[in-house]
């Protein structure tokens, strides 16, 4: 092998690697040695849809994701808490509007029906405070 190759091959090992925080203890794990698991958490809304309702849980090993994971299977998943946050993520998405475009807009965003609408709203305001993870990450 050439000491070009040498090099190259030197670089990349040499490069530091990617590291994330344990989700229980908050140790830097290395993200390759990570244990990984996606649960259902009715709190759990991005700025990507398709994660609703699930939380990717990262930790430094099976002892502490054995432990989070029973925390995550005990909560209840509530329905209405999620379309609470879905409509907290369309409304800071669609910014300020008057009020009957933005019910409209928020509907065809969330894809929720004035009944979830409804439902989201009275869970909202019986928790007092904003629903999801949206605009968080």
């Amino acid at each position: 092998m050439d000491s070009s190759a040498n090099d190259i091959g030197r670089h990349f090992r040499d490069r530091p690697q990617p590291t994330d925080l344990c989700d229980l203890c908050g140790a830097v794990v290395p993200v390759r040695e990570q244990t990984v698991l996606r649960v259902q958490d009715s709190s759990a809304v991005t700025m990507d849809t398709r994660f609703d309702g699930h939380r990717l849980l990262r930790t430094c090993g099976e002892g502490h994701m054995s432990r989070l994971a029973a925390v995550y299977r005990a909560r209840p998943f509530v329905q209405e808490e999620l379309w609470a946050g879905q409509i907290t993520r369309a409304v800071s998405v669609l910014g300020p509007l008057p009020e009957t475009e933005k019910y409209d807009m928020v509907v065809a965003l969330t894809g929720l029906d004035e009944d979830q609408i409804m439902r989201a709203v009275a869970w909202q305001d019986s928790h007092g405070q904003p629903s999801g993870d949206a605009g968080h990450s």
